[in-house]
Formats: structure tokens, C-alpha cells, sequence
């Protein structure tokens, strides 16, 4: 029998929580690892992570495919998507998950590499660890070989004109290579050269250019080859009205945030009126009334002398017809936000959510608002804006799943030409960059007399697995490559590097191999950054299954 001591009594009726243990610092469930045991995880899940991504890099990688816990699909070898789609669960994964999100924001390219590369310095600083090198040594030798790095890379870089066509191109054809395109590789990279070109700007010898200014459409039907650019913004939507004109040139546009007609829902009415029926013999007066409300909404959209209409919600069949017999061609439920901002941004139209504010200077202008036929669907295609330049690429394909990738890979190509916009500069591909920085690294590591000597070695031979990975994924012998190309480099011809295609090593540079100088600034200065930050986590305290005692709080 156990007796109940009264302090106890006292304690579990007046304060309903429990009392715990002064020196106990963490709460019963919560994970804790420090110092090798922390630092020995983080470098184990980035290694995984760089593995799942290892054959995926180059144009002859291989592509995964995921299937999220909603079954929803995705077949790619794009980095980024990678990461995103996997249901990733340690702290240091997700880390990388917004690491190649960022990157891919920044440069557009370049997600792949970065994994892989911070991979290897992790691997290769755990092999130092275990021999007892300090992890300050290894940050500092490793900042010391990115220095080295970054002045072998602004040496070998190469000038060339934004403008030259056949030039950007090549940039073009380079990245979406990688993505398995097929046939439609070389078609897709004249549409964005085309499209970066339109929107491009030269101000104070400056090339300025406005990402949102390049909108790209899906279409499902026809191919890849058959996707083309529109001078123009398109919108995934048709004429509200068959009577309604198809085209309407010197378009002055009014862009209409709420509904043309009367909602069945008083809460819901643009106009507050109250309509009551007495008997069935109001109904004739009722609807007479209704069509004079809508007509006053359409007379005032005339009155300002608007000949095109973009409405955010509905527009009733009384208003349609009205706007049709006076020549309006509209447009109803642009309910996508991205949607109607840019059809303001294009036109220069004031977004208006009630008809008495609507001025003639609220207008936007267009040269030219009309309805137009890609394939079997009809979309409506604004041209001649008058705030900006701004041009659409219209993605065909027979799949769902290839539109999603191409459309990607696209814009991928597209932040890449407007980083090297930034800086015209191009390096050589291929993993000549790496190889060129590799020997550059080794070569005043042998100065070093210091312990940093170990990592920056390490640094260079993490350089070198990128040109190695890139033969070994075409097929190719990889030591056979390497030594090829590092006798090539070691001998000052920084041209040369693996071409996937020819299966050897070339001068990229003659055959076209070549990547933009800020996309492999980009990934060093990444690839070190994390990799000291993850090398300098020592404690890992993890909350996620922290128990709650009843009638605690916090």
C-alpha cells in the first residue's frame, strides 16, 4: 500500500505540473550530438545527397524520377527539383535544399556542381579530421586554395559581346544540353537568345535586364520544336464574347479588379442595390432594373473611351453583349495575380476596383490586343506595350511532364544570359575550368610551408572530380581522361576539356563548350561558404521530439 505524503498531495493539487530536475537541461526526447559524432552526420548526409546527384551531372547524365507523398510525378536531372521533390528530413539536407533554390535563382545554373563539389571538400575534410588536422586548418587552407581559385578563374575568363548571337547560343545550347531535350535543344536556344535580346536594355554602358519582362506559356499539343516566341504578353485566355472583335489596334486598356454583372450574393454586389419582389408581376421590372445597373458599369468603362477590357472576376451575359455591340473586346477572370500585374505593368494601366474612380488617364495603351490561335487553343496576345518590352516563349509538347521540364530548363537559360549580361565573361567548359583551377591550386600549395598545404591540396582534387565525374557519365575511362586532360593543363593550354558529344578531350572553345564567368564564381564562393559553415557545426540539438509535460507551458 503506498501512502500519500502530504508535500506531495499538495504539489500534484495546486501546481499541476511536474518538477523537474534543476540540473537537467534539455527536455526528456530531445536529440543531442556533439562534437565528431555531430560533425561525422552533417558530412555523411551531404555525401549521400552528392551521390543521389552524381549521375545526373553532364549531357549524358541520368534522370530520377520522384513521386511526392501527393503522387504527383516529376522525371528531371535538375538539382534543384531534385532536392525539392524528396521528402528530405535532417536539418543539414534542407540547408542544401535552399543552397540550390538560391543558386538556381542567382545564375540559374549550376545546382548540380555545387552539391557534388561541397560533397567532395566534406569528404576529403573528413579524412583530414581523422588524422588529427584541426577543422580551423582546413577552413583556412581551403579559403586560402578559393582565393588562389578566383584569380585563375578571372585569368582565364574571356571577353565577348552581349550582342553577338551565335555567340549567346552557344551559352544557350550548353545548359539545356544537360536537361534531355532531344531534337528541340537547339531551337529552344534561339528562342531565349531571341527573347533576352528583345527585352534587353544598354544603359550607362550597362545591360539591364528585367527577368519579369520574359513570360513562358505552356501549351499541351504538337512538339517541343514547334514552341515559339511571341513579341508580346500572352494570356492562357480567350475573347469573353464570340461577338466580340478578335483585334483591336491602338488598344487603349482598362484593367478592372472586380465583377461586370450582378452577384447573386448581396455580400458579393459591386454596387449595393437591393432588389424586392413583391408578386411575379415585378419580374419584367426587376430585370429591367438589373440591365440598367450593368448598363451604367459598361457606360462608365465607355465614357473614359476604352476599347479593351481585362476584368480580375466575371462579367455577366448583359455586360458581354453591351461591350460587344459597342466593338469592346474583354477578357474575364484574369484570377491569376502574376496575370493581370503584368498586363497593368505592359500597358501602364491603373489597376481600378470601382468604376466611379475610372479615369481616362487609368488607360492603358497597346498597339495591338487580339485573339489567336496556337495549335487547337485560342489565347489573347498583347503587343506594342507602352511601359515595357516584354516577349513570351510558348512551350509545345505532347506530355505534361516534358512542358514541366522544358519550362525549367528555360528559364534556367534565361537567368544564366542575365547573369553573363552582368559580366561578359565565359570560361571554358567541359571541366576545363576545373582542371585549369586544379593545377593553378596545386602549383602554390607546394609554396605553402604551413598545415594548410593538406587542404588546399584537398581543394584542388575536389576540383578535379567534376572533369572525372564527366567521363565516367559518358561512358568514358575516367583515369584514362584525367590524365589526358591534366598533361593538357599542366602544359598551359587551359582550352581543353571533356566533350560528352565526341567523346574526348577538345578545345571546348572551338567546339562551342563554354559556360558564363558568374556561374562558376557563384558555385566556389557557395562551395566554400557552406562547406566551413557545416565543418564549424560541433553541436546539434534537435527539439522536434521534445516531450511536454501535462500542464506545462512552452
Amino acid at each position: 500500500m503506498r501512502i500519500r505524503l502530504p508535500d506531495e498531495e499538495y504539489y500534484t493539487r495546486a501546481r499541476p505540473y511536474i518538477i523537474r530536475d534543476p540540473l537537467l537541461l534539455h527536455r526528456e526526447g530531445v536529440r543531442r550530438s556533439r562534437g565528431k559524432e555531430a560533425r561525422r552526420a552533417n558530412i555523411l548526409i551531404v555525401e549521400t545527397l552528392a551521390d543521389i546527384l552524381r549521375p545526373t551531372l553532364g549531357p549524358k547524365g541520368m534522370n530520377k524520377l520522384l513521386v511526392d507523398k501527393f503522387g504527383e510525378m516529376a522525371v528531371t536531372n535538375d538539382g534543384a527539383i531534385i532536392l525539392d521533390k524528396m521528402e528530405i528530413y535532417h536539418p543539414t539536407a534542407k540547408i542544401f535544399k535552399e543552397i540550390t533554390k538560391t543558386i538556381e535563382k542567382t545564375v540559374g545554373d549550376g545546382t548540380k556542381t555545387t552539391v557534388i563539389l561541397i560533397g567532395e571538400l566534406l569528404k576529403r575534410a573528413r579524412g583530414m579530421l581523422e588524422y588529427g588536422l584541426h577543422v580551423g586548418t582546413i577552413i583556412r587552407g581551403y579559403r586560402m586554395a578559393y582565393d588562389l581559385a578566383l584569380k585563375c578563374l578571372n585569368r582565364i575568363a574571356v571577353a565577348a559581346d552581349f550582342w553577338d548571337r551565335n555567340f549567346l547560343k552557344k551559352l544557350a545550347v550548353n545548359i539545356l544540353a544537360t536537361r534531355n531535350l532531344g531534337t528541340a535543344t537547339e531551337h529552344l536556344a534561339e528562342l531565349v537568345v531571341d527573347a533576352v535580346h528583345s527585352v534587353a536594355e544598354q544603359r550607362s554602358g550597362k545591360i539591364i535586364i528585367d527577368e519579369s519582362n520574359i513570360q513562358v506559356v505552356k501549351k499541351i499539343g504538337g512538339s517541343l520544336t514547334e514552341s515559339q516566341l511571341v513579341k508580346g504578353l500572352v494570356l492562357n485566355k480567350k475573347v469573353a464574347h464570340e461577338a466580340m472583335p478578335k483585334s483591336i489596334r491602338n488598344a487603349r486598356i482598362a484593367v478592372i479588379d472586380m465583377a461586370l454583372k450582378i452577384d447573386k450574393f448581396k455580400h458579393l454586389q459591386p454596387f449595393k442595390q437591393e432588389i424586392v419582389l413583391k408578386d411575379y408581376s415585378m419580374v419584367k421590372s426587376f430585370l429591367e432594373e438589373e440591365e440598367k445597373i450593368v448598363s451604367e458599369m459598361v457606360e462608365k468603362i465607355l465614357s473614359v473611351g476604352a476599347n479593351v477590357v481585362f476584368c480580375r472576376k466575371r462579367i455577366g451575359k448583359t455586360a458581354k453583349s453591351m461591350l460587344a455591340k459597342a466593338g469592346v473586346l474583354a477578357v474575364e477572370r484574369l484570377l491569376k495575380q502574376e496575370d493581370i500585374d503584368m498586363v497593368a505593368k505592359a500597358t501602364g494601366a491603373a489597376r481600378v476596383a470601382d468604376l466611379d474612380d475610372l479615369r481616362r488617364e487609368d488607360l492603358g495603351i497597346a498597339t495591338l490586343v487580339e485573339e489567336r490561335k496556337f495549335g487547337e487553343d485560342k489565347m489573347v496576345v498583347i503587343e506594342g506595350s507602352k511601359n515595357a518590352k516584354m516577349v513570351s516563349i510558348i512551350l509545345r509538347g505532347g506530355l505534361e511532364k516534358q512542358l514541366d521540364e522544358a519550362e525549367r530548363a528555360v528559364q534556367d537559360v534565361i537567368r544564366s544570359l542575365i547573369a553573363y549580361a552582368e559580366k561578359p565573361l565565359y570560361v571554358p567548359g567541359g571541366g576545363g575550368t576545373e582542371e585549369a583551377l586544379a593545377i593553378a591550386v596545386r602549383k602554390e600549395a607546394m609554396k605553402c610551408p604551413t598545415k594548410e598545404q593538406v587542404p588546399m591540396y584537398a581543394f584542388a582534387n575536389a576540383l578535379e572530380s567534376i572533369p572525372k565525374l564527366l567521363a565516367t557519365n559518358s561512358g568514358l575511362d575516367p583515369v584514362e581522361i584525367l590524365t589526358e586532360l591534366r598533361a593538357k593543363h599542366f602544359q598551359g593550354e587551359n582550352v581543353y576539356g571533356v566533350d560528352s558529344t565526341e567523346r574526348r578531350v577538345v578545345n571546348v572553345i572551338e567546339t562551342g563548350l563554354i559556360e558564363p564567368l558568374a556561374v562558376k564564381e557563384q558555385v566556389l564562393k557557395t562551395c566554400v561558404e557552406v562547406a566551413s559553415m557545416i565543418l564549424r557545426i560541433d553541436d546539434i540539438i534537435d527539439r522536434r521530439y521534445a516531450k511536454k509535460h501535462r500542464g506545462e507551458l512552452g
